[in-house]
């Protein structure tokens, strides 16, 4: 009997002695997933901007040759919108249209500004630097260099996993400090709140 305990009280400790070498250890698969994950997302923002600015600068070539025929990339944000951005940044654009085409027909509007270049204008538009701060399964955080005009700007990202895709759930210019999410949000609320009384 006593040799049974003492067969019990070994393994016992064999058991915890394992565990707590292994309790500092990270675990290499949730690493080698980590990694795996990061590349799929810088990928992801790569590819994304490249149609983009494939778009952009298209028109731009067109534009400087007087050979623009019609409205350009700005036509196309609507795509850009359904292919690469989440359904909640998708959802904030449909009710900024409704507001801006009731209440400021014959204004700007919310979109004073074009969030894929961070400005008005634009020449010879690319990105470079892309760098992966933050991955979860279901969000990942981003920041990367937007060349436009000759300079170049942070932007960061937030995106979001949706049907096992990622897109894009906010963009960020850090220049300005300039949170697009949040002031669309922002205007909706405002604008709804103006518009009830």
């Amino acid at each position: 009997m006593k040799w049974i305990w003492s067969m019990v009280m070994v393994c016992a400790l064999c058991a915890c002695h394992s565990q707590s070498e292994n309790a500092g250890t990270p675990n290499l698969k949730d690493s080698a997933n980590q990694i795996a994950d990061a590349e799929a997302v810088q990928q992801r923002v790569q590819e994304i901007y490249s149609d983009v600015f494939k778009e952009y600068n298209l028109e731009d070539s067109l534009r400087n040759l007087d050979m623009l025929d019609g409205p350009g990339a700005s036509a196309r944000r609507g795509d850009f919108n359904r292919n690469y951005c989440s359904r909640e940044w998708n959802d904030l654009s449909r009710q900024i249209r409704e507001i801006d085409s009731l209440y400021h027909a014959d204004e700007l509007g919310f979109w004073e500004a074009d969030y894929w270049i961070m400005g008005q204008d634009w020449h010879q538009l690319s990105i470079s630097d892309i760098e992966v701060l933050n991955v979860s399964p279901t969000e990942a955080d981003v920041k990367f260099m937007l060349h436009n005009l000759g300079e170049a700007k942070p932007v960061a990202l937030i995106l979001v996993k949706e049907d096992g895709i990622w897109k894009i759930d906010n963009f960020k210019d850090l220049n300005i400090d300039m949170d697009w999410k949040r002031a669309m949000k922002e205007y909706v609320g405002q604008e709804s709140a103006k518009n009830k009384k």
